[in-house]
Parts: C-alpha cells; sequence; structure tokens
C-alpha cells in the first residue's frame, strides 16, 4: 500500500470511528411514574417505553394500574386495551423533546433548544454549575416565558419554564445519572407542576435500559388498530 492511501485510510478511519460509535437510534425501558396531587391523592403507573428515532413513534406499554398501550405519534395521543382502539385525542408533538429523542440525538444536554428558535441570552456559573437562559422567539412570547438550564459537567441537571409573566410554570430535575452504551442518561427525573398556585410532582425512575435494541421490532413500529 503506498503512502497516499494508507494516508486516507488513516483520515477515513478517524472521522468515522467516533461518530459510528455514537449514533444510536433506539432506546427502551422500564419505567415507574409516582405522582401527587395537592389534595394529596397519589397515582402510580407501570411499564416499559419504547422509541425509535427513525419511527417517531413513543410507545408505552402500560401493565399498571391496567394494561393497555398509549402511543405518541404526531399530534395524536392513542390508547389501545385489548388489541382495540379505545381512545384518540388531540395531544402536542413532543415526539422530538422526549428524553428518549434527545438523549439519542445528544441534544440531551440543552434539552434541544440549541438547535430550535430559542435565543440563548444568558451564561453564568454557580459553583460546580452552568445556568444559561433561552428566550422563545418573538411570535412565542405572547403565551410563553423564558427557559433556564442548569448543566453539571455537562451533564442536564434542571430546567426551569416560566409563563409570558415570567412566574415560574415547571420545574425538571434529573438526577442519578448513568453510563449506557457510551451515552451518559438520568434514571430519575422529577418534576414540579404549578397550575393556578398549586403543585403537583411526579417521579419517575428508569430500569433495565437498552440502547440500539435489534429485537421487539413490534413493539418500536406499534401498529394502530383500526378501531
Amino acid at each position: 500500500m503506498n503512502i497516499k492511501k494508507l494516508l486516507l485510510l488513516i483520515v477515513i478511519t478517524t472521522c468515522l470511528t467516533p461518530v459510528s460509535a455514537q449514533e444510536h437510534f433506539r432506546m427502551r425501558a422500564d419505567y415507574t411514574i409516582k405522582g401527587k396531587s395537592p389534595d394529596g391523592t397519589q397515582h402510580l403507573t407501570i411499564g416499559t417505553v419504547y422509541y425509535d428515532k427513525n419511527i417517531k413513534k413513543v410507545v408505552f406499554d402500560v401493565r399498571f394500574p391496567q394494561k393497555e398501550t398509549w402511543v405518541q405519534q404526531d399530534t395524536l395521543l392513542y390508547k389501545i386495551k385489548n388489541g382495540k382502539l379505545i381512545r384518540k385525542s388531540k395531544s402536542l408533538d413532543i415526539s422530538d423533546f422526549t428524553i428518549f429523542s434527545m438523549a439519542l440525538n445528544g441534544k440531551l444536554s440543552d434539552y434541544g433548544l440549541k438547535d430550535s428558535q430559542f435565543v440563548l441570552t444568558n451564561v453564568e456559573k454557580d459553583g460546580e454549575n452552568i445556568i444559561s437562559t433561552w428566550e422563545p422567539p418573538a411570535a412565542y412570547k405572547n403565551f410563553m416565558g423564558k427557559v433556564m438550564i442548569m448543566k453539571n459537567n455537562d451533564n442536564i441537571t434542571g430546567v426551569i419554564f416560566f409563563n409570558k409573566d415570567n412566574i415560574i410554570i415547571s420545574r425538571q430535575f434529573f438526577r442519578k445519572y448513568k453510563m449506557i452504551n457510551g451515552m451518559a442518561f438520568p434514571t430519575e427525573i422529577i418534576i414540579e407542576k404549578i397550575i393556578n398556585g398549586e403543585k403537583f410532582y411526579e417521579i419517575t425512575t428508569y430500569e433495565n435500559i437498552k440502547v440500539d435494541d435489534y429485537q421487539n421490532e413490534d413493539k418500536y413500529d406499534f401498529k394502530i388498530p383500526q378501531s
């Protein structure tokens, strides 16, 4: 092999190896969601979630409190029970903003805002934490406010959402990171929502996380029954 071919091979190998190692395309995980309402009412949901970034369906295989399947696709949420479609409702298109999509696409550290229409307006350091402030585009300012992100060692640890009047409406905290196939992923997420001055809490924990699962094709591309 001559020197030109050798150099070309080194360049190609150097460029391709780290990229291919990071091109994860799907995730599955067992999840538990514990919630609490302002009146003290608690709820528990247990199941397995499947997500493929190419298919863009978020599939929740719920085992408790009752066995059913929820599928989020585009702007629709489907609920299926015993192989039958029992409900179809409008929903926000969250496929690109689920924690699975952001993790698989390497966007979790900035909550996907870097590639959105939000504008980074401030960055400050607080001890070992980096706090950034993102302002929504002008077209959105009539109904939403800024978003603040806290990071530690390039891992997102918190997100605060404000309304247009600069009042906090939601907080999210990302904890207990684990390295999975070279990807840092938080296995515990705490969400606090403030609605009409009352606080709702949810704690989601993830276990048995698998990246790039080549099985369970029918789960990742769950077929919606016609009725």
